[in-house]
């Protein structure tokens, strides 16, 4: 899936080598099979959750992606995530070699949480580009998100839309909750009511004031 740059928040702090060419020997050079390999690791041996990768095509035509994942101490196995993703419609075509793509959580094949590391590996069949890679390789983590708002009680009790009512929970009535909204629009009016009245004054009486009412000091 081709798409821009970055998807607007800061990718994982990640270190990827450079591509190295796998080669097979024959002869007095080594045979080209058209297959490079970019590994990817977070400082310190740390591990992360991964949403979105989001690279710059040179060339490649196809891509595959293996990871690690934390897990109990010893030897750490490499799981294939995706396999032979096209990036170019055809190898020997332009199309395609120079595209930006995003790679997405929903795309996997295997579970991107707690990832330690990642492994491109690149294939490109054609004979009509000696070098290819990727670029600009960034590793975003899922979105944070956002602070949950206060509601009243009642609205919290709410079965959720994306769940199931349960036989168990029920609705709130709609008599007791028509009931407390008018108390609140009553108590709203006599609130109102009696700052009206202070603002008008004890001794105020249709705007004017009885001076048998007034004490002298």
């Amino acid at each position: 899936m081709s798409g821009a740059a970055g998807p607007g928040r800061a990718p994982l702090p990640c270190a990827a080598r450079a591509a190295a060419a796998l080669q097979l020997p024959g002869g007095a050079e080594a045979a080209r099979p058209g297959v490079a390999v970019i590994d990817l690791r977070f400082p310190r041996g740390g591990a992360a959750d991964v949403q979105e990768i989001v690279f710059k095509n040179f060339y490649t035509a196809f891509l595959s992606l293996r990871v690690q994942r934390a897990g109990p101490p010893g030897p750490r196995r490499w799981v294939t995530c995706l396999r032979d993703h096209r990036l170019m419609p055809s190898p020997h075509t332009e199309e395609g070699s120079q595209d930006y793509f995003s790679l997405r959580r929903h795309q996997m094949l295997c579970d991107m949480e707690q990832v330690t590391a990642l492994r491109f590996i690149l294939r490109q069949p054609s004979p009509a580009w000696l070098h290819f890679s990727i670029e600009e390789l960034q590793v975003f983590p899922p979105a944070q998100k956002s602070p949950q708002q206060d509601f009243p009680s009642w609205l919290s009790q709410l079965t959720p839309p994306e769940q199931p009512a349960s036989p168990h929970r029920e609705l709130p009535d709609p008599e007791k909750v028509s009931t407390e909204v008018q108390q609140m629009w009553v108590l709203t009016e006599v609130i109102r009511a009696r700052q009206a009245a202070a603002r008008i004054g004890r001794f105020d009486v249709d705007g004017c004031y009885d001076v048998n009412l007034l004490s002298y000091t």
